[in-house]
């Protein structure tokens, strides 16, 4: 501990233990009230008094420790408190300076500042806590506190030179058990029987699936809607469901009967698409998802036996549509037959031409 006035002159204090500090923190301010008590009232008030203490004055590297400086000044003085700004210094700032107001007390003000601090290197090192500035009018007084000093204890052992490591321990030979051993094999024989199973259940799996793929977009209609009929979603009360599904099936088929009808677009987008398309029915198409999207986006209520209606209308259309396609299909096969009559025809005729040809006489044969 160290005690100032302002004239700067400074008391040492040696250091103690843990505990020893925070007895001659109390001697600390014990000193300041008895310094002021003996002030005469004719003292000079610009008058300071000032003392500091280390708290442990032991550590180690990287501990937190903290040094508490106390001082007494005039009533209408100001105390200005610097903090360690360098960070890459030996000593440096762990957190905020706490300034803890202790009241006046016959016509000194009494402040105590605690810095937490934490050094980095071993040996007596100096804290380099910036000056404290006691202001009183235009007036300035400096507080030295870079003098300062903890001592840090190095952590390593006393010699190590003379410490001599055990001899090593002798090698034994480890058992290990035979599912140790074969193991690698046991997981490659694993990996092979995974594979056959899957090959095996591939084989078998795959005739169903090309099945499934080649089936014509009409009869896969007719499938899911007999499914959805299966369901009896009208019955259980959810009739919306049993019509939005019902549509998406028309939706399915439209998207395989015609290249521009994907199932992205939008029921509006699906109406300026159709209308290119002569097989569809447009104005039951229309009528029918008009009131399917009041159904979907609207939350429109939908009796079972409405519902059963606007599902038998989305069958209808399919049926429409598959019925222009068979006419066009019937259409395109007779013209190509017809075609491939003419040409048959065209064909033999000029092979009868031919051979008449063939058959007269040339000009000056005998």
């Amino acid at each position: 501990m160290t005690l100032c006035s302002r004239d700067t002159t400074w008391f040492a204090v040696p250091r103690a233990t843990r505990a020893a500090s925070q007895v001659a923190l109390v001697a600390l301010s014990l000193v300041l009230r008895t310094t002021s008590a003996s002030a005469q009232p004719t003292a000079p008030p610009s008058r300071v008094q000032a003392g500091s203490l280390v708290r442990p004055d032991t550590v180690e590297i990287g501990d937190p420790f903290v040094f508490i400086v106390s001082v007494a000044v005039p009533q209408t003085a100001r105390v200005e408190w610097a903090a360690i700004t360098d960070t890459a210094a030996t000593v440096a700032m762990k957190g905020a300076i706490r300034v803890i107001d202790e009241g006046t007390k016959l016509g000194l003000h009494r402040e105590r500042a605690e810095y937490t601090l934490t050094a980095w290197n071993v040996g007596s090192l100096l804290l380099g806590v910036p000056d404290a500035t006691v202001r009183l009018g235009n007036t300035t007084t400096k507080v030295p506190l870079a003098e300062a000093r903890v001592f840090v204890k190095s952590v390593l052992p006393a010699d190590t030179a003379r410490r001599v490591p055990k001899p090593a321990r002798a090698l034994f030979q480890r058992e290990v058990p035979w599912w140790q051993q074969w193991w690698p094999a046991l997981l490659i024989l694993a990996a092979l029987a995974a594979l056959w199973w899957y090959l095996r259940r591939r084989r078998r799996t795959k005739p169903a699936r090309s099945v499934v793929s080649v089936l014509d977009a009409y009869v896969r209609a007719v499938l899911e809607f007999e499914r959805l009929e299966r369901l009896q979603l009208a019955d259980a009360g959810e009739s919306g469901r049993y019509v939005a599904l019902a549509t998406d099936v028309l939706r399915m088929y439209l998207a395989e009967r015609s290249a521009n009808a994907v199932l992205s677009l939008t029921s509006r987008e699906l109406m300026v698409v159709a209308l290119e398309d002569v097989r569809v029915p447009h104005d039951r198409l229309l009528s029918l998802l008009d009131a399917v999207d009041g159904v979907k986006f609207a939350a429109r209520q939908l009796s079972p036996t409405r519902a059963r209606e606007l599902v038998a209308d989305t069958r209808a259309v399919v049926e429409a549509i598959e019925a222009a396609e068979k006419a066009r299909r019937a259409a395109e096969d007779a013209r190509r037959q017809a075609a491939e009559a003419a040409d048959a025809r065209e064909r033999q005729h000029a092979e009868d031409r031919a051979r008449e040809e063939s058959r007269r006489p040339k000009a000056g044969a005998r």
